[in-house]
């Protein structure tokens, strides 16, 4: 109805831009009466006039867009397009429609949070986390660009191990999370099996990347770290 209004407006703004003389006269009571005369020309200009406008009421690349931004999952990878930015509330990727949440732009903008060093993310460390097969242990997670908010909300870990997927409850504490104490079993025959933990807050909400982490039969790898900690312990 809203469009229709609209383009009876134009068609009636038209027809008085083209009209001369006694050529046209349009009568308007707001609704209660309306009576349009004119040339044969000024209708095909009017008609003309607005199909020229309606095009431009859709915006086929701003769409396309919009649905690129939507298909990135990550911040980093979201900011990557220049049109896309990065809601970090919402933990999700929008063609610049992040209203009033904390926004990382693409390191091109000239903003304060420009560029994927502001992306909340997960820090690798330096050497392989080590697990030990068969005992259950905590695994222990840093992070980066932790916004306040986010320390009160739920936290997890996502484990993905075995070609399978388990969540468990974890606690952040300073700039470390630390993940819910879990059983895992390199049941090969192969000295370790390798998986990885990422970290996930307000209950589905992900920090970019995870860490791996291999999981060790101490009978076949003495020399893994977590059979050596153990044993010293």
């Amino acid at each position: 109805m809203a469009c229709k209004n609209l383009f009876a407006a134009i068609f009636v703004f038209a027809c008085f831009l083209t009209c001369k003389g006694e050529d046209c006269e349009a009568y308007d009571e707001f609704g209660s009466y309306l009576q349009t005369k004119m040339l044969c020309q000024t209708k095909v200009a009017a008609l003309l006039f607005l199909a020229v406008i309606s095009p431009s009421l859709e915006d086929p690349v701003g769409d396309r867009q919009q649905e690129e931004c939507k298909k990135m999952s990550t911040c980093a990878s979201c900011i990557t397009k220049s049109f896309c930015t990065w809601c970090v509330t919402k933990s999700k990727c929008t063609k610049q429609s992040c209203g009033n949440d904390n926004i990382i732009f693409p390191k091109e903008y000239s903003a304060i949070m420009a560029g994927p060093q502001f992306c909340p993310r997960v820090v690798e460390p330096e050497e392989m986390l080590t697990l030990k097969s068969g005992t259950k242990q905590i695994i222990e997670v840093k992070i980066t660009q932790i916004h306040l908010y986010m320390a009160f909300t739920p936290w997890k870990c996502k484990i993905d191990y075995n070609g399978e997927q388990m969540t468990v409850v974890a606690m952040l504490l300073g700039d470390k999370v630390f993940c819910e104490s879990v059983l895992l079993t390199n049941d090969s025959h192969e000295p370790s099996r390798s998986g990885s933990v990422s970290v996930l807050w307000d209950y589905s909400k992900s920090f970019d990347g995870s860490i791996p982490f291999k999981v060790c039969r101490c009978d076949l790898d003495p020399l893994c770290n977590a059979c050596n900690k153990l044993t010293d312990a």
